[in-house]
């Protein structure tokens, strides 16, 4: 068998390698993913609440993640892969936002979603990390620049105009209800019609099928 280009083979090596030095995507248990045991329950609880209110309210989902490191991939590398693996954000409009920090590594990175390029670039994502984040983590203060980093993100995309969250599931609305609800009664008393007259198994039958 003839052997591959120098080239060729070199370069297979090199993805393999960085292949294998990828760590492990975490899976998505929520708005908030602490994997360094850095912020307490209570902290976790009020920034998810934060994150579940605007996203009630605006549809664009943010999350947090906290690894203890991702070395030796860039912190960028992996927040893509993250972003990829969670599918964060609406489908279609694409407006889900990833604040990735690599605690140990004392690297972070804000990936976007393409629904939300305009309004948050990597210019502004760079400023909200140096002037809200950064400056509170040397003080020690990690829930501190997490909650100030992703409060500066809401107020960033609060003024994009998205398409409105969906307030609820499949179904009938309450306004369809009105028209329904006569509907539903005239079934109902002929239902017991049908049951006086014909009989009770054979009257169901025959209401059944007419409902």
């Amino acid at each position: 068998m003839r052997a591959l280009p120098r080239s060729i083979s070199a370069s297979s090596f090199l993805f393999a390698a960085v292949a294998a030095a990828q760590i492990a995507l975490p899976p998505l248990k929520g708005r908030v993913n602490d994997l360094t045991g850095t912020l307490s329950a209570p902290q976790q609880q009020a920034l998810e609440q934060t994150l579940a209110e605007f996203e009630g309210r605006k549809g664009a989902q943010i999350a947090v993640l906290l690894v203890p490191t991702v070395k030796p991939e860039p912190v960028q590398m992996f927040a893509v892969r993250v972003q990829e693996a969670w599918k964060l954000g609406r489908k279609g409009i694409d407006d889900g936002v990833l604040l990735a920090i690599a605690k140990e590594d004392r690297e972070l990175h804000i990936e976007v979603g393409y629904g939300l390029e305009g309004v948050l670039p990597d210019a502004i994502a760079k400023r909200i990390i140096e002037e809200e984040i950064v400056p509170r983590f040397r003080q020690g203060d990690f829930y501190g620049g997490i909650r100030a980093g992703t409060e500066r993100i809401m107020r960033v995309i609060e003024g994009e105009p998205l398409p409105a969250p969906q307030t609820g599931g499949p179904g009938v609305a309450p306004d369809q209800w009105n028209g329904l609800l006569p509907l539903l009664f005239f079934v109902i008393f002929l239902g017991g019609l049908l049951r006086l007259v014909f009989g009770r198994v054979f009257g169901g039958v025959i209401a059944g099928g007419i409902a």
